[in-house]
């Protein structure tokens, strides 16, 4: 049976004080914060987090047909200040995401979220068990899709998650603004409702700032109509881009960061939100336009406020994901290149040959297309009698013809419709064999991809992609291109900027991932190479499972040249700074740098303050470390003191106090360290893990004991010794002093340069922690982390060092 908390407690550093305070202060701030009572009084579970039981839990947030050098781009200019500082601080790593073909939102979103590569030929196709022509925005084709999905794909992502202007709800148990959403009937029911009325006068702040942006986006907006208007010369076209600008800029976007919000307070455990500003801008004025990218200053502020939130958040410890599905091609639209809509110039293609008596219908003249009567037909009929069909939305376009044609008749109306309208590239089928032709000639694929696509970062991966397309059940008989190498590419309907085919900029999208999961995740290979939809599908679903550890040990050996990587760590009762109980951070924080032995110092075991667990038990089973562990202070059941983690095989030579609890001042702990004696390739090594006092006496009095014959002293001088751990004093004071004169420290050997601080961990100004070592070891290279996720996770950051065996002689 459980007992109860002791009456009496252990005296606590003053850095406890500390976290007690901020804790108050963050439980005031939850209990008065708008988000906060905003979700109860809509009835949302407001969860609360339960010892270190918290969940592990992703934002992911998606900025739509952002390419990655736009994204360097804006990084640079300033459009996204929030973003440049997470990459500054080295709390997010910077990736290519490499969107796939079709390089268009339903493809890779299908991938991300089921795992299924191609699902889709385009935004907009013949979808031929139906007979019906798809456009994915509309709400029955993408539902359709989505069913086809569940059946062929892995698990939805979003299983029991929360989804935003996406468009597949993914397994989400609530969506909003996706393409099977009937947005207008959520619209009127909130209107109605007499707590969104409250809700709304109490975030008046936030509406009048919502009315004050939208004013700013109208003058604008009007600006750029009359430069569209120039430029473009369609005056419906320019109005309505006006109300679009407003919608997709500003109101859904601010409606979005605010329902992300009241999800972060209810605790849902996978949270995915699609920002369309930008995309919608680079289609009108092209991706790299001011008014494009004028759109990512608010993206940016809104991605900033949600990062605080869930950085808030006291249930789930939440990871943050940003990336961008695809880019986009500056573009010319065909129309203004030709003079001609696509389908006037196929129809002049084909008005001799065997099509001759064809019509050709564009699949944008109505939403279904069938069979005379309405029925629909067949998917041996493939399209109505008579009647060729083309859906080109974006610089991807298929054609359908009525009968099955010949690799002859395939191959004479794809080079006539290079030659005689002007598209840059045609693909179609030839048996098992995908062929291209340009205006330079015929090509097979993917033998002959890299001379179709021109220099391009993904060619191996476009080698597989295109047979994948091209060959798609969906796809056309003949698959039309806008790529050209050799020149700007264009898009089929009016757009300046467009995407779907293999440029690189609009296959090239950006991946920013916390450096907690990029270190983690064996599936993102190496650097260099770039990662896909369905490679995001397993790192989310592999850290979102429970059942798995929250890390790995990575290197089970010393490395050949025995080299040897030590860490010291004090890891304050896993309690970070935010003052939440995250044992995961610390072991998270520790993997990341492959370690082979860590010390790791104020570890507490059983104690009511963080959940009566083990917590060097707990760390060594999810590193998949041997450890031991000495308690400096207990009380009941209760201990305090630190461990030692190792991935190598040790004898314990010994682990005592070097200090006693009292003595001079009433004040003081005990301090104590471990021994350790470890084989390393023949080499006889001993790990000392120690802790010292706070007070100076303490510390010298602790120094002379652990030099003394009983430790130290007694080692025999051609054996190896580390010692390392949490001293409590900086390398001038007298203890450090005393230690040096016997030792090396680590950081002050030839060409380490200056030492680096490790406490207080968000801000450091003091080495506190440090490694010493006898003459036997050379230093390498010395680590100090101070990215976000590691000066969150403990008071103090981690000190590491690779440390190897100098020559004999």
């Amino acid at each position: 049976m459980r007992r109860e908390p002791p009456s009496r407690t252990p005296a606590q550093p003053p850095h406890d004080l500390i976290s007690k305070i901020q804790r108050r202060l963050r439980k005031l701030r939850r209990l008065f914060g708008r988000s906060h009572w905003t979700a109860r009084l809509l009835g949302l579970p407001v969860e609360r987090s339960a010892g270190h039981t918290a969940s592990r839990a992703v934002i992911m947030i998606q900025i739509d047909g952002l390419a990655y050098r736009q994204f360097e781009r804006a990084v640079k200019s300033g459009r996204l200040k929030f973003l440049a500082r997470q990459l500054g601080r080295n709390a997010m790593e910077l990736r290519e995401f490499y969107s796939g073909l079709p390089s268009t939102t339903p493809a890779v979103q299908a991938e991300i979220f089921y795992n299924v590569r191609t699902a889709v030929p385009a935004f907009e196709f013949l979808h031929r068990k139906s007979g019906e022509a798809f456009r994915m925005f509309d709400p029955e084709p993408s539902a359709t899709i989505e069913k086809e999905l569940e059946v062929n794909g892995s698990k939805p992502l979003l299983a029991g998650g929360r989804t935003y202007s996406n468009i597949y709800r993914a397994g989400a148990t609530d969506s909003h603004y996706c393409s099977q959403d009937l947005a207008r009937r959520e619209l009127g029911k909130m209107i109605f409702s007499a707590r969104w009325i409250i809700i709304t006068l109490a975030h008046l702040p936030v509406i009048g700032r919502m009315i004050f942006l939208s004013m700013v986006e109208v003058l604008l907006a009007a600006g750029d109509f009359f430069r569209g208007l120039f430029v473009d010369e369609n005056l419906w076209r320019e109005l309505l881009t006006i109300p679009a600008r407003v919608f997709i800029g500003i109101m859904l976007r601010e409606y979005i960061r605010f329902r992300v919000l009241l999800d972060i307070e209810e605790g849902a455990r996978v949270i995915h939100a699609n920002f369309l500003g930008y995309d919608e801008q680079a289609h009108r004025r092209g991706p790299s336009s001011a008014f494009a990218h004028w759109a990512l200053r608010g993206i940016d502020r809104a991605i900033r406020d949600i990062h605080r939130a869930a950085n808030r958040a006291e249930s789930c410890d939440y990871e943050f994901i940003i990336y961008s599905d695809h880019g986009q091609e500056e573009t010319d639209p065909y129309p203004k290149r030709h003079g001609r809509l696509l389908e006037t110039a196929l129809a002049e293609v084909f008005s001799t040959g065997p099509w001759s008596e064809c019509k050709v219908v564009a699949a944008t003249s109505g939403k279904r297309y069938a069979g005379e009567s309405g029925s629909k037909f067949s998917r041996a009929r493939r399209t109505k009698e008579g009647e060729i069909l083309v859906a080109a939305m974006g610089p991807v376009g298929h054609v359908y013809f009525p009968q099955p044609a010949s690799a002859a008749e395939l191959e004479q109306s794809a080079r006539a419709i290079v030659a005689n309208a002007g598209v840059p590239l045609v693909l179609w089928r030839d048996g098992a064999i995908v062929r291209a032709a340009n205006a330079n000639g015929l090509f097979e694929l993917p033998r002959d991809t890299a001379e179709v696509v021109g220099p391009h970062p993904f060619i191996a991966e476009l080698s597989r992609d295109f047979p994948a397309l091209v060959c798609h059940e969906n796809a056309g008989d003949l698959v039309l291109s806008g790529w050209n190498p050799h020149g700007k590419p264009i898009s089929f309907p009016p757009e300046n900027g467009g995407h779907a085919g293999p440029g690189p900029d609009e296959t090239r999208g950006f991946l920013l991932l916390p450096e907690s999961l990029s270190h983690e995740a064996a599936i993102l290979k190496s650097d260099k190479e770039p990662v896909r939809g369905s490679d995001l599908y397993r790192l989310v679903h592999d850290f979102l499972d429970e059942e798995r550890p929250v890390a790995k040990r990575v290197r089970t050996v010393p490395r050949a040249d025995h080299c040897l990587r030590v860490m010291t760590y004090n890891i304050h009762s896993c309690v970070g700074i935010d003052g939440r109980l995250r044992p995961e951070r610390i072991a998270r924080a520790i993997n990341r740098f492959h370690p082979d032995i860590v010390a790791v110092q104020e570890v507490d075991a059983h104690r009511a303050r963080s959940g009566r667990f083990h917590q060097a038990e707990w760390l060594a089973a999810h590193l998949e470390f041997q450890h031991v562990f000495r308690s400096m202070l207990e009380e009941e059941e209760e201990k305090y003191g630190i461990a030692v983690f190792s991935s190598l095989p040790f004898d314990t030579m010994r682990m005592d106090l070097l200090t006693k609890a009292g003595g001079r001042s009433v004040l003081a702990e005990a301090r104590g360290a471990i021994w350790l004696k470890i084989d390393v390739g023949g080499h006889p090594l001993h790990f000392i893990n120690t802790h010292f006092g706070l007070k100076a006496d303490e510390r010298n009095r602790q120094a002379a004991e652990l030099l003394s014959e009983r430790w130290i002293g007694g080692i025999p001088d051609d054996e190896a010794v580390i010692l390392c751990g949490d001293f409590n004093a900086t390398a001038r004071s007298v203890a450090m002093q005393r230690l040096a004169a016997t030792m090396q420290e680590v950081g002050f050997a030839p060409g380490q340069g200056r030492r680096a601080a490790t406490f207080p961990s968000i801000r450091p100004v003091l080495r506190l922690d440090h490694i010493f070592t006898s003459q036997h070891l050379r230093v390498g290279k010395v680590v100090v982390p101070r990215d976000l996720p590691v000066a969150i996770a403990s008071d103090h950051l981690p000190l590491i060092a690779d440390l190897e065996w100098r020559s004999e002689g």
